[in-house]
């Protein structure tokens, strides 16, 4: 039972019949579907996500040129599910995001801060990467004039190319300096403290460079190990070993030995992806030479001038 389907089949057998009956004039001029925040947008829902925030329901998004009728619609959709309530109505938090009526550029504000596609490298950076997950997620049921949908398919062209680059070096650095270099010092000092967070550290390393090196914007942390697995070539394969590398446990000789050639291996899973791309010509083992490299041949001279390691 999954969510996104649920609203999906409850606005086309309920919702979109009667939409376009009580507003003939208005009806071409509007979007629907689910986006936004929620495992169900991402088709990620299981039983345990259902006890908040959780059933069938969907976003109106208006022009903003047709701001005047959210409140209009806001009321029908209100009295849509008083008077015919779905199988299972979304619960509601004090935590969820509202799913109700807004203008396009309303909700790509709310979530990027730009209501549309952004047009500067600032405004790229300012909204988190999770940001951007959500507002290309989940359906579009139906969209009239294309507007919502224009911007959806420029934000899934993905971010500039010297902004994925940028992200990428700095990742290089960070798997380098964690997987690379310091998991067998902290292992053999014994230090478990530090040695979980070199752990921690190159695991979400790893899984940022998946996401970067497929063009996919990356979910909350919280969903982002799932979404890996769903990913293209090196995703898989990165899910995979990250998986090895977290149940391999203790501070023993074989354990450490497992682990570094787990991380090895998917060191080298991305050096190898890094060359397919063309984003590296280096044949070194170390990421940091390719890191830095990546670095080297960025245009933008800002992005250019900043350290290898230095995150955006």
């Amino acid at each position: 039972m999954n969510g996104l389907q649920l609203s999906r089949d409850y606005y086309f057998s309920v919702a979109d019949p009667l939409l376009k009956h009580d507003f003939p004039e208005l009806y071409d001029r509007l979007a629907a579907g689910l986006v936004g925040n929620g495992s169900e947008c991402f088709g990620f829902d299981d039983e345990i996500s259902r006890d908040h925030d959780w059933g069938a329901d969907f976003y109106i998004w208006a022009p903003d040129g047709d701001r005047d009728k959210v409140p209009l619609l806001q009321e029908w959709k209100d009295k849509l599910f008083t008077e015919n309530p779905p199988e299972y109505p979304r619960s509601r938090s004090g935590f969820g995001a509202r799913i109700g009526v807004m203008t396009c550029g309303d909700f790509y504000a709310g979530l990027i801060g730009t209501p549309a596609t952004p047009g500067t490298l600032n405004e790229w950076i300012r909204a988190p990467e999770e940001n951007f997950a959500m507002a290309v997620n989940g359906m579009v049921f139906a969209d009239g004039p294309g507007v919502f949908t224009k911007t959806r398919n420029e934000l899934l062209g993905y971010y500039p190319e010297d902004l994925r680059r940028k992200r990428i070096a700095a990742k290089c650095m960070a798997l380098a300096q964690t997987g690379q270099y310091n998991h067998e010092r902290t292992a053999s000092r014994r230090d478990w403290v530090t040695l979980r967070a070199v752990l921690a550290r190159f695991s979400d390393a790893a899984i940022a460079m998946a996401f970067l090196l497929s063009k996919t914007y990356r979910p909350y942390y919280k969903w982002a190990y799932r979404a890996l697995r769903d990913l293209p070539p090196p995703g898989g394969e990165t899910a995979r070993l990250l998986l090895e590398i977290s149940e391999t446990g203790g501070l023993d000789k074989k354990s450490q030995s497992e682990r570094q050639r787990r991380i090895d291996e998917l060191c080298a899973i991305f050096v190898r992806e890094l060359r397919a791309q063309g984003l590296s010509g280096s044949g070194d083992w170390f990421l940091a030479t390719h890191g830095e490299e990546i670095q080297s041949g960025i245009k933008d001279d800002f992005l250019r001038s900043l350290p290898a390691q230095y995150e955006i």
